[in-house]
């Protein structure tokens, strides 16, 4: 384990940049976020949890795959290199980190790999950072449900903790601790260090978030009892006005579509972010959409994450980060849909 005096933090983030992209939580107007690092004076430890979720560092809401030229008819098109330098992304929060391995197993695990997540994921070092435990949790939060505490190292390269004077940094693993062994600046923690930070990570598992009995494979199979159940999903979603926050926010969402954009004969294929309780995600090309209504677009949100992500991967697709409720202009949450529906 090593450490770092709080004072000297930035010298650790302008190594950090001086050595590859960095992505670290930005203060901005919207709060903070996470973003590309060009000054170290910008990086910020002083937030609960950002805004938008990390995931946009391996999952960019708009990336481009392929760049063209048309000239005399004829279409000159190559394919948009892939980022293969070593980053770093600091500050991410223990629900977060949980997150990466939950859209792992769509992108790397579903028998079709997707490249641009991949060599992303492959060259990142993940620093995460335990929440304040001796602050309560955020009401919108409920990552107890799915079992994670405010400072779970698990799944993380590096995890943070934070002390009055100083930054502990313990690596997790063979690539966490590479780094931390190249970073000769930092000094070594002592006894007492690795006690703060057991400790800590012990009374993250104390601090408590909304939290409900959530079995899996109990509430896919419930879902399905109740996906015809017309006057119930009409009921908790009647306010959604299906603006897309709470899919942009969410850090386990991954639906994109693709379109090309060109001008003056030179244009780019891209993919970006799509939302399903967007009226035109299911409109298809004869005017036909199978779901027209914004309470079936808002339960295949539900669904999709509670009922057939299990059936296809064995988890629900959610770290209970509460950023959806956050983020919702008309205050609809969730977990108290899945918790109401769980009760049916």
């Amino acid at each position: 384990m090593k450490k770092i005096a709080i004072d000297q933090f930035s010298e650790l983030v302008k190594v950090l940049a001086e050595r590859g992209p960095l992505y670290a939580p930005v203060k901005g107007k919207e709060g903070v976020n996470f973003q590309a690092i060009k000054n170290p004076a910008d990086v910020t430890l002083d937030f609960y949890n950002t805004v938008l979720s990390p995931k946009s560092v391996f999952f960019p809401q708009s990336e481009d795959m392929i760049r063209y030229r048309i000239t005399h008819g004829a279409t000159e098109a190559q394919p948009v290199p892939q980022e293969s330098r070593p980053a770093v992304i600091l500050g991410v929060r223990p629900c977060d980190v949980r997150s990466f391995e939950i859209m792992d197993r769509h992108f790397l695990g579903a028998g079709v790999i997707d490249p641009y997540w991949k060599s992303k994921r492959d060259n990142t070092t993940v620093i995460g950072f335990a929440f304040d435990v001796s602050a309560a949790a955020d009401p919108a939060d409920f990552y107890n449900t799915f079992g994670y505490g405010a400072a779970d190292p698990e799944g993380s390269d590096v995890f943070m903790v934070r002390t009055d004077k100083a930054l502990l940094l313990k690596s997790m693993t063979d690539r966490g601790k590479k780094l931390l062994d190249s970073l000769g600046f930092l000094q070594v923690a002592g006894a007492q260090d690795e006690k703060v930070f057991e400790e800590t990570v012990k009374k993250g598992k104390a601090v408590r978030t909304r939290s409900a009995e959530i079995n899996p494979q109990v509430i896919a199979k419930k879902l399905v009892s109740v996906f015809d159940n017309g006057e119930f999903w009409q009921k908790v979603t009647m306010a959604c006005i299906a603006c897309g926050a709470c899919t942009y926010g969410c850090p386990t969402c991954y639906c994109f579509d693709i379109s090309d954009e060109m001008l003056f004969k030179e244009g780019s294929r891209k993919r970006f972010w799509d939302a399903c309780t967007f009226t035109d995600f299911t409109l298809e090309a004869s005017g036909h959409n199978p779901r027209p209504r914004i309470f079936q677009r808002y339960r295949q949100k539900v669904c999709h994450k509670y009922s057939y992500h299990v059936d296809k991967y064995g988890c629900i697709s959610c770290v209970g980060c509460g950023r959806c409720t956050r983020v919702c202009p008309v205050n609809i949450d969730i977990f108290s849909i899945v918790d109401e529906a769980n009760k049916l």
